[in-house]
């Protein structure tokens, strides 16, 4: 009897210090994971990333001005006003067929660079994308959003070119 109590207790010492090992091993990894964690953090815009859109910048169909944006840098974030209109777009090309030009200006809410692009927000929840493409030319794309995918054709990006100088 005496010789089926020792291994008997050895096995049970041995899966206690296994059980006791493992715990530490699992507490160690847990305390010491967050100062290895890597954290998905949104790229700090520099100024000179900001200071690229600033400016007035004018959008033109036939000739004639219909969109007109003003950015202005203020404390490391942009803002400014963004001028009204009526567009109509073609369908199936994404070109404008038709522009009609209002009185006013909205202002912009927010205005969010992300990888170089410009997300503007306007109180209306009017959204538009902003990419520059040259020294004093720039694309602007409405955003349509995915509920209204259906009702409202895309349309193609408009040519923006820089009237006033950066301030």
């Amino acid at each position: 009897m005496n010789g089926l109590t020792i291994p008997n207790r050895f096995r049970k010492t041995w899966a206690r210090a296994s059980v006791l090992a493992v715990s530490v091993l699992l507490i160690a990894t847990c305390l010491g994971v967050p100062g290895w964690s890597i954290q998905a953090a949104e790229p700090h815009n520099t100024s000179a990333e900001l200071q690229s859109f600033v400016g007035t910048w004018q959008a033109k169909f036939k000739g004639k001005t219909f969109q007109t944006i003003k950015l202005e840098k203020k404390d490391d974030k942009l803002s400014g006003t963004v001028s009204h209109a009526n567009v109509s777009v073609d369908p199936k090309s994404g070109e404008l067929n038709e522009v009609e030009v209002l009185e006013g200006n909205d202002a912009i809410v927010e205005a969010q660079l992300k990888n170089g692009t410009l997300l503007i927000t306007m109180a209306d929840a009017i959204q538009f994308e902003m990419k520059i493409t040259g020294a004093d030319e720039a694309q602007l794309q409405i955003v349509i959003p995915p509920d209204a995918a259906d009702e409202v054709p895309a349309a193609k990006p408009w040519k923006l070119v820089r009237v006033k100088s950066k301030d």
